[in-house]
């Protein structure tokens, strides 16, 4: 009796369905995020790249090469900077990502998929962090279930994104991989209301324990290894921003015909006409700076505003918003 329920053990922990992770692109269940969906309100527009080597283990070759920190910059469109082995992409976010519901920012890589199976791709990986002030950092809890029998080639072998789970790289082109920072809000050092850097960390393929990436649950990573090229290395394409703290665009979530905010570009005072059943107002930079939050006038002074680009949000007492941007002189 005891052996069938051993065996029984065994297989469950052995059954593949189990203990999986959302699919590849297109697949029922995947998280994988479109270039052009409606979700994304933002593109990172500031990048550091330290560069990892072409292969960790024979630093001879250099360091890569392909792309640079303007390559990962805007909207995703297939123009990569290769990060290398153990290589580095810090981006800052003057205006914070916050936790929102759901997914709150995606990174794009440059993946392709099995021509014969719909569940397997090539992707290269990246471990992912955040922080409040670029210095301290606290990571995703990263898992990756591939086995580890032999080294996936640099070429040649596909990885199955249900056996990825909290690293960067885990969809094709154009397909971005979604991060929730709900998932670290237990860490009482870090406010995930208010991330302005994210780290993203070429993850070493390799099987030899002396370079290996290791997941949470100290299991070794196994990728593509080696791809001594000048493009090796995770590809970072793009970092879009789901959730951010400020407006930075014209987001209406209360519908109002009436309203009129007059002259636009204004000197000295703005006017509103038909404001109700908004009862306050925020004033933002164009870069998401809270300026000033009080109770909504028809008249609001602005002529100690400097020349430039403001957004304007009002709110009711029910939560309801919507923003509008206007032009100082």
């Amino acid at each position: 009796m005891k052996i069938f329920i051993f065996f029984i053990f065994t297989c469950l922990l052995s059954n593949p369905c189990l203990s999986q992770f959302a699919p590849q692109v297109g697949l029922q269940g995947s998280s994988a995020i479109a270039k052009d969906s409606n979700i994304i309100l933002s593109w990172a527009s500031n990048c550091i790249i330290h560069r990892g080597w072409i292969d960790i283990a024979d630093t001879t070759l250099g360091k890569t090469s392909q792309g640079d920190s303007l390559s990962a910059l805007g909207m995703a469109d297939a123009n990569i900077v290769s990060l290398g082995d153990g290589g580095e992409a810090i981006l800052y976010f003057e205006n914070p990502i916050t936790n929102g519901n759901g997914f709150d920012f995606a990174i794009f890589e440059n993946g392709f998929r099995n021509p014969i199976d719909s569940n397997e791709a090539f992707l290269e990986l990246a471990t992912v962090a955040v922080s409040n002030d670029g210095i301290n950092y606290y990571s995703f809890n990263a898992v990756c279930n591939q086995d580890t029998l032999s080294q996936i080639p640099g070429a040649g072998v596909y990885l199955d994104a249900r056996k990825i789970n909290n690293l960067a790289g885990k969809y094709i082109t154009y397909y971005g991989t979604p991060f929730d920072l709900d998932e670290l809000g237990m860490i009482l050092a870090l406010d995930i209301n208010n991330i302005h850097y994210i780290k993203i960390k070429d993850v070493v393929g390799s099987l030899n324990k002396q370079f290996c990436t290791r997941d949470i649950n100290n299991h070794i990573i196994n990728e593509p290894y080696p791809t001594p090229y000048p493009t090796g290395g995770f590809d970072l394409d793009a970092v879009a921003v789901i959730h951010h703290k400020y407006p930075t665009g014209v987001e209406q979530t209360y519908q109002s015909t009436n309203i009129q905010l007059y002259p636009n570009p204004v000197n000295d005072f703005l006017y509103i006409v038909d404001f109700a059943p908004f009862t306050q107002y925020r004033l933002f930079t164009s870069t998401g700076q809270l300026l000033k939050k009080e109770l909504i006038a028809k008249c609001i002074e602005t002529h100690t505003l400097k020349s430039g680009l403001y957004w304007i949000e009002l709110e009711s007492k029910q939560g309801n918003k919507q923003v509008f941007r206007f032009v100082k002189q």
